[in-house]
Formats: structure tokens, C-alpha cells, sequence
């Protein structure tokens, strides 16, 4: 039985993450048009990789606030160039590779895995609060909350601007001692808490607040509640909404 690699005896491939991001010239982008159209096992690869790059492109605008890690651009050029030296071996190596090349092209989009916004003190220019809430003030449906904590005097302004599946919050948080691990946490109706962010305080944070935004997989019409905790489980203040 003929296999996608004996059907290419020299393992000539395509440069898939170049492919991919757009970064072959106009001599490599036709020779790898015309490899594409014998190929089958490079076709299947483009096709699953297309699904990170849909994936991508469904992030919300929140998760990219902090913009990518410095050394995002050398990580990115280690990934290519891996990806590069494999792209001669075997196809199930090959995707296993190409694999990480897509999810580290995704934690570089995202600015660092599951952190959803690192908070930062308020600006002279307007906070991302203030600007998120003109953004979405007419937007059907968007509930906002604010609470006290009457032990940890921990402050909660948020809100919470319904998606399609899914809500935008956008909270400031005052109250909470430099160097904690917070986590932003949305609650359904039936108990179930979904994080919609995190971040580490910063002093200017304890001082003046900590604004950001974050995203959660929580059906609107089911969010009860937003609330701060640590990493450790502490419950600093949960705001009814």
C-alpha cells in the first residue's frame, strides 16, 4: 500500500509555518501551491493547522490587553525554526511539531497563557474601565454590580456585557494587598464559577486600584454573580449582578 511519504520520496514538504503565516515569498508561496496540490499529507497538516488560525481569530479583544510577551518575537523564531529543521522526518512527528508551533503562536497571541488582563493602576489618560464602559454602555442586556466586603473591606466594581455563549467583565478592584495572586471569577446560577481572569497586584495596585478586563464561558442569562479570590481559595468580594 502507497503511503503519503512514499508518494514523496525525498520528504520534500512544505515550510507549513511559513505557509501558514504568510512569510514565503512569492517564488516559495508557488512552489508550495503546486506541492500542496500532490501532496495529501501536507494538505491534511495546512487543514488542521487552519483550525488554530480560526481558533485565533476568535479570542476576544480582552485577552490580547497586555499585548505579547517581550521575548514573544524569540520564541516565535525558535518555534519556525524547529518546525523547520523537522519538517524532513516523519508525519507524526511532523505534526507533533507543527502542533507546538501552533500553540506557541496562541500563548504569544494571548500575551501569556490564561492571564486574561494583568491589572494595572489607573492612568492620567482614563482608565481601561472608564474606556470599556463607554464602549459597551448601550450594549443590550449589560448589568453592572459594585460591592464592599464588610471583613476584607475589599472593593468590587464590574460589568458585565453579555456575549453570544459567553460574557466580557470589565472590573476594578481596590482593597487588595501588593504581592497576592487574584483571581476574576463569574458565577452561574447553579454554583458553577468560570475564571475570566487573573493577575498578580502590583503596589500601585494596592494603592490605586487594579482595572481589567477578562472574558468567561458562562451563558448570560445564567451569571449571577462576580467575585475576587486568591490562588489559596480566600474570598475577598463577590458582587451580586
Amino acid at each position: 500500500m502507497s503511503t503519503p511519504e512514499s508518494q514523496n520520496p525525498t520528504n520534500d514538504h512544505v515550510d507549513m509555518a511559513g505557509y501558514l503565516m504568510e512569510m514565503l515569498t512569492p517564488d516559495e508561496k508557488r512552489r508550495a501551491d503546486g506541492h500542496l496540490t500532490a501532496c495529501a499529507a501536507c494538505r491534511d497538516e495546512i487543514e488542521s493547522l487552519q483550525e488554530w488560525s480560526s481558533a485565533l481569530r476568535e479570542i476576544p479583544d480582552e485577552m490580547l490587553l497586555d499585548g505579547p510577551p517581550e521575548d514573544a518575537d524569540l520564541l516565535l523564531q525558535r518555534t519556525l525554526r524547529q518546525v523547520r529543521q523537522e519538517s524532513s522526518g516523519g508525519r507524526l512527528r511532523r505534526l507533533a511539531v507543527l502542533t507546538t508551533a501552533a500553540a506557541a503562536v496562541l500563548a504569544v497571541a494571548v500575551g501569556g497563557g490564561v492571564l486574561l488582563g494583568r491589572g494595572t493602576a489607573p492612568s492620567t489618560g482614563g482608565t481601561p474601565q472608564a474606556q470599556a464602559s463607554a464602549q459597551v454602555s448601550t450594549a443590550p442586556g449589560t448589568r453592572t454590580a459594585a460591592a464592599v466586603d464588610p471583613l476584607t473591606n475589599v472593593r468590587l466594581n464590574a460589568t458585565v456585557t453579555p456575549a453570544v455563549g459567553w460574557v466580557r467583565v470589565t472590573a476594578t478592584v481596590n482593597g487588595i494587598p501588593a504581592g497576592e495572586k487574584c483571581r476574576l471569577e463569574v458565577v452561574g446560577r447553579n454554583g458553577e464559577v468560570v475564571l475570566a481572569g487573573s493577575w498578580l497586584v502590583s503596589p500601585a495596585g494596592e494603592s490605586a486600584g487594579t482595572t481589567l478586563n477578562g472574558s468567561a464561558l458562562l451563558d448570560p442569562a445564567q451569571v449571577t454573580a462576580v467575585q475576587v479570590t486568591n490562588f489559596a481559595g480566600k474570598k475577598y468580594v463577590t458582587a451580586a449582578v
